[in-house]
This record gives structure tokens, C-alpha cells and sequence, in this order.
């Protein structure tokens, strides 16, 4: 794609450090065309979002023809287009919602799939059913109907969303004052992720009686409704993964001549509507990547599954198809309750993990916490148990 060349030089694509695309022009016409010894026309797209790259790259490509012609009031004028828009109107007359649609068009391109799905698409609906209010009105209205109608949690998630776009467009001198972040400050919240700290693990009883009941299929009223999940069950006890995390493996992350998993991608569950959609994308919840390690258990227990695999299927997930709101409100209940075991929430096969590994293995509590993607910390305070602590000292 890029072996053309000209008297001009090429362009490339570079990342820049806010982790946005931008396009290097050669310095012969930075300097001729620009007057600067380095210039670079930024794309403002960021590297992680939705069909970044390829956007980026069709970019590129007019960029350089540009060069290669010498239009050089075309390229300026490409460059022009690039930049985000100051929308032009009579902002006293325009209502929030207008405004928010405005704001979501200029920004899309720059945001995350999962962002997008989640965040921005539960805050456009939200916003469809509030009151109409203009830019230049009170936002009481905005505020008690949210208050009216959803938890003080989600009244907070949907007010910095607003913020966000009122902050846009005061950066852009379309409005004069953003009042939300003084009063977001008065929301209070838990500010722990709930099912991070709600930590009430099986006992390893429990969870080989949960084990078998998936793999035996001794409580099915229909073949296969619980067997089908057997996998799932067993490499969320066997590692700790995070429900996300475990639905977004894909078969190349697995080596198995090395015997290693390569925690790098997450299926994050979007709440968009009723319905729901899941969104592959790039990095985990604290940390990019994670490697662990297999043992026989694990090892067996994923070559397997690979085995009965389509050769045609092992670009697809490990766990592909599996509808984890299903599998809880299904099988997973049901199975609990014929074993007479408490109900807890599937993200507690993660807290089982680390409780057996930090009371019961030989590992030290860093090498935990770096299979885990959680801190030392974390593992002393939330899931060593009470009775490991001194009792008494040793005489000398």
C-alpha cells in the first residue's frame, strides 16, 4: 500500500501518546507547504475504537495522493475536515437533547465499541424520556427526574455523561457554564465495585458438588441445558477469570505447547435496552494483558473442548455462545438450589479461586495477584482467612 513514492516523500501513520491517530508528513513539505520542520494532520481517532485502524489508514492514503499531486490547498482544506465541528445555530433556541445528539455524532468515532454501547447509548435513552430543556434553562428538571426514576448510582453515571457534553461544547465557546460537576460532587456512592468486594466464596466441597452437577447432568429436565455449560463452570472455578474475561478468550490466546493463557481481550455485557448485545474489545478491567499459567486440570479441561471444535471455529471464542444472563437465571440457579447450596452470584467462582490459591496453595501472594489481575492488598484484606493470623509467638 505504501510503496508508491514521490519527489515529495511519504507519509505514515503514527500513535500518538494520547493513544490517537495522526498522519507524519514528510519534512520536506512540512517545511514548504506548513513552514514547520515537523508536522502531523491528526485524525482524532482513537487506536482502541471500532474500526479505527482501517479509518485510519483510508486517511492515509488520501493524505498521500495529495502529496503525490501537489494539491496542496486540497490537503489543507482535508486537513480542515478532519477537525472536530463547532456547531453553528441559535444555541439560546436549541433543547439538551438536540445538543446531545450533536455531540455524540462529532464524537463517536473517537470512542470505544463497549463506551458507546453502554455508556452513551444508555444516556441518549435516558435523555429521550426527560423533560425538554433548552441549553440556556435550569437543569432542576433533568436532575429530579432522573432522581425520580433511577437509583442516586445511576443519576450519577448519566450526569457526567451530560457533563461530558456540556464541558465539549464550553471548550468549543458553545455555551457559557457547565454546572453539573459542583453537584455530581454532592452524590454519593459506593465508590468499590460491588462485585469485586462482595466476596462470599464456595467452600471446595461446594464447588466440586456444583462441578460434577454441570458434568453429570444429574438434574437435567432436557439433555444437555446443563452439560452445555460444564466447560464454562469448570475454567471459572480452575482459574479465577472474571466473567468478562472468560467470554472474551478467543483459541489464539491459548498455548498449549507452552501451557499458557493470555488474558488480553474482554466480552463486555452491554445493557443496551432490554435486549442486550456483548462487545469484544481490546485489554481487561485494570490491567492490558494477563498471562496464566495451566495446570493439568486446566489443560485437560481446554484441549478437550478444543477437540470436538470445528477447525473452522477456533478463530471464535473458547466459550462462543454461551449467554452468561441465561446460564445464571437457567442452569446455574437451578443447580444450586437442587444441591440446597446458597445462592451467590456466578463472579463468586472467582472469589473461590483466590480464596483456595491464597489459604490452601503454596503460591505467595504476588504470584496470586498477578494470575489474578488484583493487588496484595486486596488479598490480605478480603480473602485470607481470619483464622491464618498470629495467635501466638514462637519462643527463642
Amino acid at each position: 500500500m505504501y510503496a508508491s513514492k514521490s519527489r515529495k516523500g511519504r507519509a505514515n501513520l503514527y500513535k500518538t501518546d494520547k493513544n490517537t491517530y495522526a498522519v507524519n508528513i514528510p519534512v520536506n513539505v512540512s517545511k514548504e507547504i506548513f513552514g514547520k520542520s515537523r508536522k502531523r494532520i491528526y485524525l482524532y481517532l482513537s487506536v482502541d475504537s471500532n474500526g479505527a485502524t482501517t479509518k485510519a489508514l483510508q486517511h492515509l492514503d488520501k493524505i498521500q495522493a495529495l502529496i503525490d499531486t501537489e494539491d496542496w490547498q486540497e490537503l489543507l482544506r482535508y486537513e480542515a475536515s478532519l477537525k472536530p465541528k463547532v456547531i453553528k445555530g441559535n444555541f439560546r433556541n436549541q433543547s439538551l437533547k438536540e445538543f446531545w445528539d450533536e455531540y455524540v455524532k462529532a464524537k463517536q468515532d473517537s470512542w470505544e465499541a463497549s463506551y458507546l454501547e453502554n455508556d452513551i447509548k444508555q444516556a441518549s435513552r435516558i435523555l429521550s424520556a426527560c423533560p425538554d430543556i433548552g441549553l440556556n434553562e435550569d437543569l432542576n428538571p433533568l436532575i429530579n427526574y432522573l432522581l425520580e426514576n433511577t437509583t442516586v448510582k445511576q443519576t450519577k453515571r448519566y450526569l457526567k455523561q451530560v457533563s461530558a457534553c456540556l464541558t465539549w461544547g464550553k471548550r468549543r465557546k458553545i455555551i457559557d457554564e457547565n454546572p453539573l460537576p459542583d453537584f455530581i460532587k454532592t452524590l454519593t456512592t459506593k465508590k468499590k465495585n460491588e462485585e469485586e468486594f462482595d466476596i462470599n466464596p464456595y467452600s471446595l466441597e461446594e464447588r466440586n458438588l456444583i462441578i460434577d452437577a454441570f458434568r453429570s447432568g444429574k438434574f437435567e429436565r432436557y439433555k444437555g441445558t446443563h452439560t452445555q455449560y460444564a466447560d464454562y463452570v469448570e475454567f471459572n472455578f480452575y482459574t479465577g477469570a472474571r466473567t468478562s474475561e472468560a467470554l472474551g478468550l478467543k483459541w489464539e490466546h491459548i498455548d498449549f505447547e507452552k501451557r499458557l493463557i493470555k488474558f488480553q481481550e474482554a466480552l463486555v455485557l452491554a445493557t443496551n435496552g432490554n435486549a442486550g448485545i456483548s462487545v469484544q474489545k481490546k485489554g481487561l478491567k485494570t490491567q492490558k494483558t494477563r498471562t496464566f499459567p495451566m495446570n493439568n486440570q486446566l489443560y485437560n479441561l481446554l484441549w478437550e473442548r478444543k477437540k470436538i471444535i470445528n477447525p473452522s471455529s477456533l478463530s471464535e471464542n473458547v466459550f462462543e455462545g454461551i449467554k452468561h444472563n441465561t446460564f445464571r437465571s437457567g442452569a446455574y440457579k437451578y443447580i444450586l438450589k437442587k444441591l440446597d447450596i446458597e445462592y451467590r452470584k456466578p463472579y463468586q467462582t472467582r472469589h473461590t479461586f483466590i480464596t483456595i490459591m491464597a489459604n490452601e496453595s503454596d503460591l505467595k501472594l504476588h504470584q496470586i495477584a498477578q494470575i489474578c489481575g488484583t493487588s496484595i492488598a486486596v488479598i490480605e484484606n478480603h480473602y485470607l482467612s481470619n483464622t491464618l493470623g498470629i495467635v501466638s509467638l514462637p519462643e527463642f
